[in-house]
C-alpha cells in the first residue's frame, strides 16, 4: 500500500512538474518564411493573391493525402483539409486553415514591394491552449510546417521568372 501511495504522489508531482513548466512556453506561435523575388509586385501578385493559383506552387496543398482537393475563388477545400479566404488587399491575403480534428489556424501571405523585386512574407498564426501537450507539440511547429513553406515559396520564385 505505501509502494502504491507513492507512485501514486510521484506520478502526481510529476504532471504538476509538467504542467508548470509547459506554462513557461509562449501560447501563440507564428512560423513564418520569406523570399526576395528579383520581379515586381504584379508578377507576383498574379500567383498569390489569386488561391486557384495556388496548386501551381503551395506545397502544403499539393501533399498526397488530400483527397478530391477543389481550387475555389474563396479558398481550397478537400476531403481533409479547408482553406477559407478571410480578408485580402493589393499586397496581402489571409486565409483561415482548418484540417480534420484540428483547430483552425490563421495564414497570411504579404508582399512588399521594393525596386524591382519583390519580398515575399508568409506566416502561420498558431493560438495554443494551456494544455501541456499542446504547448510541448508546438515545440515541432517549424520543423513540420516550416520546409513545405519554403518549398512553396521556392516554387513560387521559379514560377514567376
Amino acid at each position: 500500500m505505501r509502494i502504491i501511495k507513492l507512485g501514486f504522489i510521484s506520478l502526481l508531482a510529476l504532471g504538476l512538474l509538467i504542467t508548470l513548466l509547459s506554462l513557461l512556453l509562449p501560447s501563440h506561435v507564428r512560423i513564418s518564411r520569406a523570399i526576395t523575388i528579383n520581379r515586381d509586385a504584379s508578377a507576383v501578385r498574379k500567383q498569390v493573391m489569386d488561391i486557384k493559383q495556388w496548386a501551381n506552387w503551395n506545397a502544403l496543398l499539393q501533399q498526397k493525402d488530400l483527397k478530391n482537393g477543389e481550387f475555389r475563388e474563396d479558398g481550397f477545400s478537400s476531403d481533409e483539409m479547408k482553406v477559407q479566404l478571410i480578408a485580402k488587399d493589393s499586397n496581402r491575403i489571409e486565409t483561415e486553415w482548418t484540417r480534420n480534428g484540428q483547430d483552425k489556424i490563421i495564414g497570411v501571405l504579404e508582399l512588399t514591394p521594393s525596386e524591382g523585386a519583390t519580398v515575399v512574407q508568409w506566416y502561420f498564426d498558431f493560438h495554443l491552449k494551456w494544455y501541456p501537450w499542446e504547448k510541448f507539440g508546438s515545440i515541432i511547429f517549424d520543423g513540420q510546417i516550416g520546409p513545405p513553406m519554403q518549398k512553396s515559396l521556392d516554387q513560387l520564385d521559379m514560377i514567376v521568372q
